[in-house]
């Protein structure tokens, strides 16, 4: 074994690592997230970041490390300091340096090694970021090369947010009695998880940059789906990804920028100099492509996407809050069409702004004002056309554009506030309904319900539903709450656990628009299904379309198979309505059997046509003759 040069600069290194507070060789919890990134980034078991001392080496992060001798003249991190980049050694009972060294040689030791120095400000090499694994000869690429070295930067910078703290907390008083007590909270306008410019910071910057005359550019960028990531990987490994960003973000907007944000949440921002459109939008493509570069975490391959949104000073405002409001727009309309796009600033995306909040305010007086209406379209029984429930489903009277439906504002109303109480509405007023029609004798009757995403996670579904049905005597069984499989695919356990409870006081669940989403499978028997709805895409091909025909049928005989009931949606002729019962299609709904029509309506279909005995002529249904 071989022992390990000094660096020429050692007394040097020695002084500058004191400088970063190492002298007491306490760890840097800051750091713990890079080992931990690093581990899953690599899929190897154990990471560190050794400083070295002056004869031993000591951990200022780990993770995977037992028991080690910290000799430094057995630390593979001794000879990695003396390189200009990174160490691979791929097999190290191999190596002529490592062969017989304690650390490979005893049981689970060293085989695979691969060590990045990390740098003081003027270059003096303090310790080494590293990975290891037991296992020898893996591959390491080029690709991940320059992911270590990513990840050297970032704890080089958390290094440097350290060193400052030190110099603040040992500068002494005027009188050089006694230090100054600092408060080791990140400095105002610093992000505390990131280390970048908070919000209020970035606002300072763009506000001086304006006040020089500079030509800037404003670039946004949020996120795509981060909140599911988020969900589905936990906090923990959230604030990795977003410290991940940080870094890459840094990185990506180079040296000229004059200033990278985080704005809160996972929005983050750059501030360039820069005049030209095809400029601002050459960098932010980069930005876009340094941030979606994969990274390995819990075991998984994740790649993140980002939306822009860009601002030009002057060409787009003179003053700092306009300006980032206008690259906010942009941003805006670059989420609108996709992941991953890019969008400018450009007027008519202020006056769409402005149309959006007014139709806002629209839908605000729509709910205090009992503007909101419900219409009911009958669900029959296919075999002999027995009316057997209603889907209650919400129009807006508009005082000035008349009636609208659900196309023209639940897009809107679904990104809003108000979507919590309009569901909790919707859902009180069809019960109220129901039990209206069940009084008054109609019996064996069943209300469908759909339920907004918002309703499982704003207020209490359970709570308001049980409310509901004990308000207005309604049988539990009577009330079907219908939810598409966007709901179901958006969303945490948290949504199995109310559809659990809700099945449990007897209410119905129904999937709706089956087929069309991503569910798998699976989610039949995973979730507390009563009824299937064939999606109308389906219904209005299959006579045409043997793949339509083909997923109709499969789809009826799953549900059969699985004891769920089942609706066929947009039934439009008998043609369809013959085939889908051929094939024991139990009930449907559509235009054959009636339009969505207002409850006064519905209660003369009610009383011209009950739902049991004798039928009307099988071509009429709810007053309205059948299409052909």
């Amino acid at each position: 074994m071989r022992c390990p040069l000094f660096p020429a600069d050692e007394p040097e290194r020695l002084a500058a690592l004191r400088n970063y507070g190492f002298a007491d060789e306490r760890s840097l919890p800051d750091l713990d997230p890079v080992v931990r990134i690093a581990t899953r980034m690599f899929d190897m078991p154990i990471a560190a970041v050794n400083m070295i001392g002056n004869d031993h080496v000591f951990f200022a992060a780990s993770t995977g490390i037992g028991e080690v001798d910290m000799s430094r003249d057995v630390s593979f991190c001794a000879h990695a300091i003396l390189q200009q980049g990174i160490m691979v050694v791929h097999d190290a009972r191999t190596d002529e340096r490592f062969h017989d060294n304690p650390l490979v040689t005893g049981d689970g030791g060293i085989r695979f090694y691969a060590g990045i120095p990390l740098r003081s400000l003027d270059g003096h090499a303090l310790g080494v970021l590293c990975v290891i694994d037991t296992k020898a000869s893996r591959p390491f690429t080029a690709e991940d090369e320059a992911r270590l070295v990513e990840l050297a930067r970032m704890a080089e910078d958390r290094l440097e947010l350290r060193r400052i703290d030190v110099c603040a907390r040992e500068a002494p008083l005027e009188n050089g009695s006694e230090p100054i007590a600092v408060d080791l909270r990140p400095p105002a306008g610093i992000d505390a998880l990131t280390g970048l410019d908070d919000r209020a910071q970035f606002y300072r910057q763009v506000e001086q940059a304006l006040l020089h005359g500079t030509a800037a550019a404003v670039i946004l960028l949020d996120l795509d789906g981060f909140k599911d990531i988020n969900s589905i990987l936990g906090p923990d490994l959230g604030d990795e990804i977003l410290q991940l960003t940080a870094h890459r973000l840094r990185d990506g907007a180079g040296v000229d920028a004059l200033a990278v944000a985080r704005l809160g949440g996972d929005e983050f921002a750059v501030l360039a100099p820069i005049e030209q459109v095809a400029t601002a939008l050459a960098l932010a493509a980069r930005l876009q492509d340094t941030i979606g570069t994969a990274v390995e975490l819990a075991s998984q391959e994740v790649r993140i996407t980002a939306s822009c949104g860009v601002a030009l000073a002057p060409a787009h405002a003179q003053e700092p809050v306009t300006l980032i409001s206008n690259a906010d727009l942009a941003l805006y309309q670059a989420k609108a069409g996709g992941a991953g796009g890019r969008a400018v600033y450009a007027p008519d995306l202020r006056s769409a702004a402005t149309e959006r909040h007014v139709y806002c305010l629209d839908l605000h007086r729509a709910a205090t004002s009992g503007e909101f209406v419900l219409f009911y379209q009958p669900q029959v029984r296919l075999a002999d056309g027995t009316l057997t429930g209603a889907e209650a489903l919400i129009r807006w009277m508009h005082p000035t554009r008349g009636l609208l439906t659900p196309a023209a504002f639940l897009p809107q109303l679904e990104k809003g506030r108000l979507v919590g109480a309009v569901g909790t509405w919707v859902l009180d007023e069809a019960c109220a309904q129901a039990a209206r029609w069940m009084r008054s004798g109609v019996e064996d009757f069943r209300i469908a319900v759909n339920i907004f995403g918002a309703q499982f996670h704003y207020g209490d579904l359970v709570r308001d539903v049980a409310h509901a049905l004990g308000r207005y005597g309604l049988p539990s069984e009577a009330l079907e709450l219908e939810l598409t499989e966007n709901i179901v695919l958006s969303s945490d356990d948290s949504v199995l656990d109310t559809l659990h409870r809700l099945r449990e006081l007897g209410v119905g669940i129904a999937f709706d628009d089956f087929g069309t989403g991503y569910a798998s499978l699976s989610m039949l028997t995973q979730y507390p299904l009563t009824r299937i709805k064939i999606d109308r895409s389906f219904v209005s091909r299959m006579l045409q379309s043997p793949r339509e025909a083909a997923v109709t049928g499969a789809i009826i005989q799953i549900g059969r198979e699985l004891g769920i009931s089942l609706t066929a949606e947009g039934i439009e002729t008998d043609l369809q309505r013959d085939y889908l019962s051929s094939r024991l299609c139990p009930e449907g709904q559509g235009y054959l059997f009636g339009k969505p029509m207002p409850a006064a309506m519905f209660e003369t279909e009610l009383a011209r046509r009950p739902l049991s005995g004798p039928q009307a002529s099988p071509r009429t249904y709810c007053g309205q003759a059948a299409p052909q």
